[in-house]
């Protein structure tokens, strides 16, 4: 059961908490003892009194602790003991940009984390790495009031678990909060297409899902594989970079290049390969791109779908979402369909199954969405939001197009008309992080 407290300042006494005996008792209390106390990274020796003067569930703090460790009184706070520890949260922190300019244009939106405040508790911060003391272990930021519903500035310990939510923070920065709070940071924007490709290519379970791909080292290698696949996607091997490039070859001496994400096309005439490799160097750095093969093709059928995936509050992968913009082929080729839920019952009117082949269809692109993940954190990286995309063409053959692990928005939520469901996800995104925090 949680331990939510009613928070009071003791004025009269130093080094001083005090616990009503209910209290005192769930935490295995019984007498006077000392203790630490802890909030985020800071702790302040401490006696333990019990007291019945105080209300139910009520604990009193003598003022130098609440201001050495600053622990906001007009939040929600939960405590429990941990070893010789009481610690008292949870305080959970949200790193939202580099520089704090930014952070105040991102306050409104990321209110949408703690609408459901009051099944998540705890003091959220919002904070950035321009305003972090390395050497204090303190950071300047904006902390959510859940009695006013506003973020108010202040100045904190290290929060208990770090929630990362921008790809501006190194490698350094990540290594430093570990080293200070342990294994509570999460999402790491480190690894490449490629890197996560390889991974995926060593799954037994996965890497049968996987279309051909290889690395563009120089235009002969897009050269060739078109001659293999004539219509390919370029991908950055920057996760970060969402865009792609589709690249199809009409026919011996002509080619289409398209820009996926802004639409944009161009057709090229070559008469030999130098001129082709002419056209490819225009788009494309050596080393920089991946080349695969493209799944939905024009006159084949396919069903394109994204699955939003989250770690809960017991550390366990979700698919807590399912999304499509419907078939996208042969009438509606060309055409943005609106996003809409998917359902069971698009696959078995896509593929022409039965009820039962459809579900086990359906379950299958879930447990394919999962073990993607599984076998992606198992290259070292600590995440707990992804989406995966995943494409299903008309023979039933089922292929993986992309992984965002980069904190990707739930937002698609919200368009395909699901708003409750899209506020459960950052919950759900926020209960992980209050885990982390130990709570």
């Amino acid at each position: 059961m949680d331990n939510v407290i009613l928070l009071s300042r003791n004025t009269t006494n130093s080094g001083i908490l005090t616990l009503h005996p209910k209290l005192a008792e769930s935490m295995g209390i019984t007498q006077i003892t000392a203790r630490k106390i802890r909030f985020g990274a800071k702790t302040y020796q401490s006696i333990v009194e019990i007291s019945d003067e105080l209300p139910l569930n009520g604990a009193s703090l003598s003022e130098d602790i609440l201001d050495m460790l600053n622990i906001p009184q007009h939040c929600s706070l939960e405590i429990k003991q941990n070893g010789n520890e009481i610690q008292i949260g949870p305080f959970i922190g949200l790193l939202a940009s580099y520089y704090q300019s930014s952070i105040k244009k991102y306050l409104e939106q990321l209110r949408d984390y703690v609408f459901l405040y009051h099944e998540i508790k705890g003091a959220i911060l919002v904070f950035s790495l321009d305003h972090v003391d390395k050497i204090n272990h303190t950071v300047k930021g904006y902390l959510y009031n859940p009695r006013t519903k506003q973020w108010e500035e202040g100045t904190y310990p290290y929060p208990s678990s770090i929630f990362v939510m921008t790809s501006s923070v190194s490698s350094a920065w990540i290594q430093h909060f570990k080293a200070v709070l342990g294994d509570v940071v999460f999402n790491d924007f480190f690894l490449t297409r490629l890197s996560i490709h390889k991974k995926l290519a060593s799954s037994i379970g996965v890497k049968c899902y996987l279309p051909d791909t290889i690395l563009y080292g120089s235009p002969q290698d897009l050269y060739y594989f078109l001659k293999k696949f004539p219509n390919l996607t370029v991908k950055p091997l920057n996760s970060a970079n969402r865009s792609a490039i589709r690249v199809y070859l009409k026919n011996s001496n002509s080619l289409v290049i398209s820009n996926l994400r802004t639409r944009e096309t161009k057709s090229f005439n070559f008469n030999n390969r130098d001129q082709a490799y002419s056209i490819f160097k225009q788009y494309f750095k050596d080393g920089e791109y991946l080349i695969q093969e493209s799944i939905d093709v024009t006159g084949y059928r396919t069903i394109s779908i994204r699955i939003s995936t989250v770690k809960d509050q017991s550390g366990q992968w979700k698919a807590m979402g399912l999304f499509t913009r419907g078939d996208q082929s042969g009438e509606n080729e060309g055409k943005l369909m609106p996003l809409v839920k998917f359902q069971k019952e698009m696959v078995s009117d896509f593929l022409q199954q039965s009820d039962l082949y459809a579900s086990l269809t359906y379950q299958e692109i879930i447990n394919i969405a999962i073990d993607t993940v599984k076998e992606i954190e198992g290259m070292g990286v600590h995440f707990a939001n992804a989406a995966v995309d995943i494409i299903i063409g008309e023979l039933g053959d089922i292929w993986i197009s992309e992984i965002d692990y980069f904190n990707p928005s739930h937002e698609i939520a919200l368009v395909a008309g699901y708003p409750n469901l899209y506020y459960e996800i950052l919950k759900t995104n926020m209960l992980y992080a209050k885990k982390l925090a130990g709570f």
